[in-house]
C-alpha cells in the first residue's frame, strides 16, 4: 500500500474530505490530491503533522499498519477553518447581510411593504447568516438557500412548482409554455442541488449497522409513502381549499415540500455512505482472497 493510499484510508476514516484535511494542515485542496494519487510526496514537517492528526506512528502512516482505532486525535488538529476562511466568511457574511438591510429598508421606502422587502432580501439574509454560522460546506448551504427562497417565491408570484412538469404531456398554448419552462427550470435547480449535496458528502461512510438499516428503511417509507399519504388524505381534506397566497393552505404545501426534500437529501446522503462502506468491505474481501 503506497503513501497515497494511506492517506486516503485515514482520511476517510475519519470522514473527512480533503478540504477538510486541507484546512488541518494549511494547504491547499490540490496539494492533498497530489498526494493521494502519488503524484508527489509530503514534506517531513506535513508527514508529522500527518501522523499527529490520524492519531498513528510515522511509520504506520508511511508503512500503511493497522491503525490503533481507540487512540483520540489531538483536539488542536481537528479540521476546522483556518483564520484566512473565517475572514473571507465574516467579509462574505458582512456584505450579504448589509445588502439584504439596503434591500429591505428600500422596500419599505418605495413600496410600503414589509412582506416584500423580506421576500426579496431574504437570500442575502440567509446567507449572510449561513457565512457566519457554518464553517464547513458553506456554499453548499448557502445554495440551497438561494434555491428555497427563489423557489418559495415562484411559488407565491407564480403558483408553479417543479411538480407542474407531470402536467407537460397535457400542457396547451392557451396555458402558456413560459410558465411551464419555469418549472422545469426549477426541477433541474433542485437536481442540481441534489447532486451538490451527495458530493459535497461524498467522503461520508457509514457502517451497515441493523440500527442504521432499520431508520433508513423508516426514513424512506415515511418520504415516499407516509408522508405524501398523510398529506393527501389526513391534512388537506381538513382544510378549506384555498388557494391564495396567504391561505394556510399554501403555506403548509410548500412547508410538507421543503421537510419532504429535506428528507430525501438526508436519505441519499447515508443511503450512499452505506453502499461505499459495504463496496469498500467487498473489494477488501477480494483483494484478501486473491492474495
Amino acid at each position: 500500500m503506497t503513501l497515497g493510499e494511506n492517506i486516503v484510508r485515514l482520511r476517510t476514516q475519519k470522514n473527512w474530505s480533503q478540504g477538510d484535511l486541507a484546512d488541518a494542515l494549511e494547504i491547499s485542496r490540490q496539494s492533498v490530491s497530489k498526494w493521494e494519487t502519488d503524484a508527489s510526496i509530503p514534506e517531513l514537517d506535513k508527514l508529522l503533522k500527518l501522523s499527529e492528526l490520524f492519531g498513528v506512528t510515522l511509520d504506520e502512516l508511511v508503512r500503511g499498519e493497522d491503525v490503533p482505532k481507540t487512540e483520540p486525535v489531538p483536539a488542536s488538529f481537528t479540521p476546522q477553518a483556518t483564520p484566512e476562511r473565517e475572514k473571507r466568511h465574516t467579509i462574505a457574511g458582512t456584505a450579504l447581510l448589509c445588502t439584504g438591510a439596503v434591500i429591505l429598508v428600500l422596500c419599505l421606502l418605495l413600496a410600503g411593504d414589509l412582506f416584500t422587502g423580506l421576500l426579496f432580501a431574504s437570500p442575502f439574509l440567509i446567507c449572510g447568516i449561513i457565512c457566519f454560522a457554518v464553517k464547513q460546506r458553506t456554499g453548499l448551504y448557502c445554495g440551497w438557500a438561494v434555491y428555497l427562497c427563489v423557489d418559495f417565491y415562484l411559488r407565491f408570484a407564480t403558483g408553479l412548482s417543479w411538480t407542474t412538469i407531470f402536467m407537460t404531456h397535457r400542457w396547451t398554448y392557451e396555458m402558456n409554455y413560459t410558465r411551464l419552462a419555469i418549472a422545469w427550470v426549477q426541477f433541474f435547480a433542485m437536481l442540481v442541488m441534489i447532486v451538490c449535496t451527495l458530493r459535497a458528502y461524498r467522503a461520508l461512510k457509514l457502517s451497515a449497522t441493523k440500527k442504521e438499516v432499520t431508520w433508513l428503511l423508516i426514513g424512506w417509507l415515511a418520504a415516499l409513502v407516509v408522508l405524501p399519504l398523510l398529506m393527501s388524505y389526513g391534512i388537506m381534506p381538513l382544510m378549506p381549499l384555498n388557494y391564495s397566497k396567504f391561505s394556510p393552505y399554501f403555506f403548509i404545501s410548500v412547508l410538507y415540500s421543503y421537510v419532504r426534500l429535506a428528507l430525501v437529501n438526508v436519505l441519499l446522503v447515508r443511503t450512499l455512505a452505506i453502499w461505499r462502506t459495504k463496496r469498500e468491505e467487498k473489494k477488501a474481501n477480494r483483494n484478501a482472497a486473491e492474495t
